[in-house]
């Protein structure tokens, strides 16, 4: 298989099917935490911009459990829409955690619920679909031409009449007829 291809099946159905594991796993997480989370409230200690997008910016908090002990954890915050603001330092947050395991935690309103996975779900089917469907119908490379003249050009098929040969017709002189 030539790299092209390997790299385009990598791209339009890995990528796709290893976003929608991550969409599972998080309503998988919701569900744990519906039923046998915690609240908690927490802090932004930091804020900054990200690396990758200079758009996003990257929020990190802590919260306290019952035992004093400190979790971390961060969230990526987007553009702020109208009227909404930026967390800044200090901020509180709310957060559901996990009683046996609080590094499993989300913050409050942020639940993948399960309208936003069946939608995902649906739009990366359609879309992994209409990838494998394009590939299919690409169009394939031919062979290269050989350089110089072939004989194919030369033969002939025994359906064809045979070629006609020249004739060579002229005027006789009258000596030669004597």
């Amino acid at each position: 298989m030539p790299m092209n291809a390997v790299l385009m099946v990598v791209l339009l159905i890995g990528a796709p099917l290893v976003m929608m594991v991550q969409l599972l796993i998080q309503h998988q997480l919701t569900l744990a935490l519906r039923e046998h989370g915690l609240h908690a409230r927490g802090e932004v200690v930091r804020s900054r911009r990200s690396w990758l997008n200079a758009r996003h910016r990257i929020v990190e908090y802590v919260f306290h459990l019952p035992d004093g002990s400190e979790i971390h954890g961060e969230y990526k915050e987007h553009r702020p829409g109208f009227g909404s603001q930026r967390a800044s330092e200090g901020d509180s947050v709310e957060v559901l955690y996990h009683p046996d395991n609080p590094h499993r935690h989300q913050r409050v309103g942020t639940e993948v619920g399960l309208f936003a996975v069946l939608t995902g779900v649906f739009g990366l089917v359609v879309f992994m679909s209409l990838a494998i469907i394009v590939m299919m119908n690409a169009p394939s490379k031919k062979a290269p031409a050989p350089h110089g003249s072939t004989p194919s050009g030369r033969l002939r098929t025994y359906d064809e009449p045979p070629p006609r040969s020249k004739r060579v017709t002229g005027s006789l002189n009258r000596t030669d007829a004597y």
